[in-house]
């Protein structure tokens, strides 16, 4: 990949058609092919350079959360035994009230692990990983499908017995190539732009609600705190018994927002050639077929909706799906 590609997904590609128009067929396609791979390797780059950002928090925030939690399991059991043991052998080894400090070690190793949760539900660094992930791999198959059709019509023009005419027409299949490797890839940039728009807007009002629940949480406890200064010691083994369940709640939750959804999307009625399927607005794909499959779909509730036509007919049918990380069946009726 050439050092001097900036990454880009505004730009779009730079055909010169009438110069491109003029050249002779074997420099044309390798005009048009050096067009596509500029065009590509700056996509490519972009969401690349993206993934990259977020290569090690996403790889490393579960990793920190597990191990905090197997150090706060193993101190909460630690301070179990200390409030367990003979007064006794705890004054002869000198342990009186160490469970205090080992439970105000928990306690921030809880607090730790909440911040990092509440830190990754704020940004989405884990899905927006994963996303790019996913569209750097659309691309490359994108890019390999593309080349492998350009092969296909070199070969079927030399097998050709009038390579003149061969010629006008490998040149305007190779044109439409081009032209529909371009299309896909904006359907790429489109897709990612809307996921993200969705998930910006989400963490906006989950960090307005967390602030919100915060300060009112934050209110109550230093109430609570000043009225039962004196249960706070007993008291501690359950919070942080509970803080422990919070924190694999959120651990899962971390791990389970970076993985995507998928449909399999069964359709009832009958339509003329394709049906159109689009997820919030944009168009996802389209099929003659009435089964379907939907991946990389964002969790959370999405319209998914289907448009087709029965003679002049217009038919059109949508829902909203709670859709979910995994696999899950979908039915829609076009009338």
């Amino acid at each position: 990949m050439p050092a001097n590609v900036v990454g880009n997904t505004f730009r779009a590609i730079e055909l010169e058609p009438q110069a491109t128009a003029e050249l002779e067929f074997s420099k044309f396609v390798e005009a048009l092919l050096e067009k596509l791979r500029l065009l590509e390797e700056e996509r490519f780059v972009y969401y690349d350079d993206l993934r990259k950002k977020n290569a090690k928090w996403a790889n490393g925030s579960r990793w920190l959360l597990a191990l905090l939690g197997a150090i706060a399991f193993l101190l909460t059991g630690l301070v179990a035994a200390l409030r367990f043991a003979p007064e006794a052998s705890l004054q002869k080894w000198g342990l009186e009230g160490f469970d205090k400090g080992v439970l105000l070690a928990v306690l921030a190793i809880y607090a730790v692990m909440g911040a990092i949760s509440f830190y990754e539900k704020g940004t989405d660094k884990t899905t927006a990983y994963f996303r790019h992930v996913g569209i750097i791999l659309a691309i490359r198959d994108l890019w390999t499908k593309v080349q492998f059709e350009f092969l296909k019509e070199l070969m079927a023009l030399k097998s050709t017995a009038d390579p003149k005419t061969g010629e006008a027409v490998a040149r305007e299949h190779i044109r439409a190539l081009a032209e529909a490797f371009c299309n896909d890839l904006d359907k790429v940039a489109t897709g990612e732009l809307t996921e993200w728009r969705t998930e910006f807007l989400a963490s906006l009002s989950e960090l307005e609600a967390a602030a919100k629940k915060g300060s009112e949480d934050a209110t109550t406890q230093i109430q609570e705190v000043l009225k039962a200064a004196e249960k706070a010691a007993t008291d501690a083994r359950a919070t942080a018994e509970k803080a422990a369940a919070d924190a694999r709640a959120a651990a899962k939750t971390a791990e389970e927002a970076g993985k995507p959804g998928a449909l399999n999307l069964a359709l009832s009625g009958d339509f003329d050639d394709q049906v159109f399927i689009s997820v919030d607005g944009v168009e996802v794909t389209r099929s003659s077929g009435k089964t379907i499959a939907i991946d990389r779909v964002v969790p959370g509730l999405r319209k998914i909706s289907a448009h087709a036509k029965k003679g002049e007919k217009d038919l059109e049918t949508a829902r909203m799906v709670d859709v979910k990380p995994g696999l899950q069946d979908l039915e829609l009726v076009l009338s």
